[in-house]
């Protein structure tokens, strides 16, 4: 082990020095660490640890704010979304064979059909947007089965569309806004133009039964989707194509912005594509700027923490003057004397830091368990349900070597102090 280490470690589990009794030899009875280390060196490390604590779970939270949000964009969006425009017509697998020669990394395809309604009833009335899904296809692109939280992933089969009355997924503000339960049934009135008149609309209404509510994720969408088979949204919807558009998932959903582009350039004008991030770049780009705005307001924290464990090491080299004499006659340089203490902050750092860590893990837990207790994210601001916690090894990596370095530079003072020490003159009032 190395001996500067070593005795650094002794100076900080024996803070107090002499006057606080940390011998336990023959006939003396053992002191607990935390008195040999004393009060001032104690609370240091406590400051120190808050500060690390409040800097990991402010990154978390942020982490896995960001992560909340990709995530219900992703189940539900899919990676890319591309439209045929025009009227020609095109089967699903000559489109899956043009979209594969342009994205070799394309995992997913199903197709949607997309109409807008209004839901009425109970004196009410509510704007949606009726997805028509493939259900063979949909779960290899979309989680949508994975988030329905009451019911189940029904929305019928094709062949029973005609026999049965049509079923359809809600999302759960939608539901409660209408009191939706589970086989309860709704009425939505779909808006057409007019044969005759194409300034004017005709209405169609259809009515669907409730077979699972879901949790999409974002407010928005819990407050207006309504999920169907694509076969029922053809029929209410009186669309012969057999889809409108395609849904992608890709082995990589962070290459989607790319993809778009390449796959924009290799099919051309003809059709309209859309990655995941689109209209929600500006606000992803904002994330990344509150997190570096964030690490550094709480940083300070940290810094003022440094301080005080600079505070601390002055007093133990003022106390240990005795102990430096002796290192220095024993024929410690200057140097080495001055490492002792430089590591002395460093252990500073790596105790504070690791104690902020479990300490940020814990308040992330109480943060997660207040969010189902309490209402403390009105979804109307800030458009998710529910903010899970993501700790990024990046972070926590970043976290803990700004931590322990601010401590080692706020070790530099005192250890150039001790290093000047004069070893005759602290023997002589020993």
């Amino acid at each position: 082990m190395n001996v500067k280490l070593w005795l650094a470690a002794r100076f900080l589990a024996h803070h107090t020095g002499a006057a606080g009794g940390g011998g336990h030899g023959d006939g003396q009875k053992r002191v607990p660490i935390w008195r040999r280390m004393g009060l001032p060196a104690i609370l240091s490390i406590i400051g120190l640890a808050i500060g690390v604590a409040s800097l990991t779970v402010a990154m978390a939270v942020v982490s896995g704010f960001e992560a909340t949000l990709r995530s219900a964009l992703i189940d539900v969006f899919g990676d890319i979304l591309v439209v045929r425009r025009g009227e020609e017509p095109l089967t699903l697998e000559r489109a899956r064979s043009r979209l594969k020669e342009a994205l070799p990394d394309m995992v997913g395809l199903t197709p949607f059909i997309t109409l807008e309604a209004i839901v009425v009833g109970q004196g009410k009335l509510n704007g949606v947007v009726i997805q028509g899904v493939d259900e063979k296809s949909v779960d290899s692109v979309l989680k949508i089965r994975s988030r329905v939280i009451r019911g189940e992933f029904d929305i019928g089969h094709s062949e029973r569309e005609d026999a049965e009355m049509p079923r359809a997924l809600v999302g759960k503000a939608l539901a409660k806004r209408f009191g939706l339960g589970i086989g309860d049934r709704f009425k939505v009135v779909l808006p057409k133009p007019s044969a005759q008149d194409t300034s004017a609309f005709v209405s169609s209404v259809a009515e669907f039964k409730v077979t699972g509510i879901v949790d999409f994720g974002k407010s928005d969408y819990d407050e207006r989707t309504i999920v169907t088979s694509i076969a029922q949204a053809k029929r209410i919807g009186a669309i012969s194509a057999p889809f409108v558009g395609l849904r992608v998932k890709l082995k990589d959903s962070a290459r989607a912005q790319q993809a778009a582009i390449d796959l924009t350039r290799a099919l051309g004008s003809n059709w309209w594509i859309m990655d995941w991030t689109e209209g929600n770049r500006n606000f992803f780009r904002a994330i990344k700027y509150e997190r570096m705005a964030i690490f550094f307001v709480i940083f300070i924290m940290v810094i003022a923490a440094s301080f005080n464990v600079a505070s601390n090491i002055f007093i133990g080299v003022l106390r240990r003057t005795s102990d430096v004499s002796i290192l220095r006659a024993l024929g410690l340089s200057k140097r080495e004397v001055a490492a002792i203490f430089r590591y002395q902050g460093f252990l500073f750092g790596v105790v504070g830091t690791a104690f902020g860590l479990l300490l940020g893990v814990c308040l992330a837990g109480a943060f997660l368990w207040a969010q189902s207790a309490f209402d403390l994210l009105p979804a109307e601001v800030y458009k998710l349900n529910r903010i899970g916690v993501e700790f990024d090894p990046i972070d926590i990596g970043i976290v803990v070597f700004a931590a322990v370095t601010i401590c080692v530079v706020a070790s530099l003072a005192p250890a150039a102090r001790a290093s000047q020490l004069d070893p005759v003159e602290g023997l002589r009032h020993d």
